[in-house]
């Protein structure tokens, strides 16, 4: 269950890209109640995408409120027209890049859309292979990722973004982010694949 500040700070209303160029232009003049509704409108988002690359809910929490503190010392470099959810997310990427420099690994909280990923393949693990179990392996199996792989990974299978924009998100080519989606995808179901193996095994006896 998510916190009272997370649901305090988040606006579902459907976003609108019109009114959010309103909302920065006055930001930019300095309109502090125009930037907290832009915040309202995207915290929701930005929190979740920094929990999966950082792993915990405190680190995260405070990533998306510094994510945001910069975004609004930083408007004015926000080119015109450009995408601000997009802008926002390199700041998000580049702060949670920062954060494991300097912390380097934490306590990860498992990430269980990965564990439907999985279930979909044809060699996926048996009905008998608990869920609980399944998000558990694969979130150390996440854990043990080198850095970029996860964050790879991340962004395009658990966000759902394209290539060119994981590539824009994280400052590299589109060719480099699909080699590692690709690696990281290899490494989660080389190092799953035994687990999965004796699972398979003791079904049958």
């Amino acid at each position: 269950m998510e916190c009272e500040a997370i649901r305090a700070m988040t606006d579902c209303r459907k976003h609108d890209p019109a009114r959010e160029a309103e909302w920065i232009a006055l930001a930019r003049e300095g309109d502090r109640a125009a930037f907290d509704r832009i915040v309202r409108a995207h915290f929701r988002r930005v929190y979740a995408l920094l929990h999966r690359l950082v792993g915990n809910h405190e680190d995260a929490e405070d990533l998306a409120q510094e994510c945001f503190v910069r975004a609004y010392r930083n408007l004015h470099h926000l080119r015109p027209g450009g995408s601000f959810p997009s802008w926002l997310g390199q700041i998000a990427v580049h702060l949670a890049q920062d954060h494991h420099r300097s912390r380097g690994r934490r306590r990860v909280e498992p990430l269980e859309g990965f564990a439907d990923h999985a279930s979909d393949r044809e060699d996926g693990p048996p009905a008998e292979l608990s869920r609980r179990e399944v998000v558990r392996k694969i979130g150390e199996a996440v854990e043990r990722l080198p850095y970029p792989l996860r964050t790879a990974l991340v962004l395009r299978v658990l966000e759902g973004r394209d290539y060119d924009e994981v590539a824009d998100l994280c400052g590299v080519r589109p060719t480099t982010v699909r080699t590692q989606v690709m690696k990281a995808r290899r490494l989660l179901m080389r190092w799953i694949a035994p687990l999965l193996e004796s699972k398979g095994e003791g079904s049958e006896r």
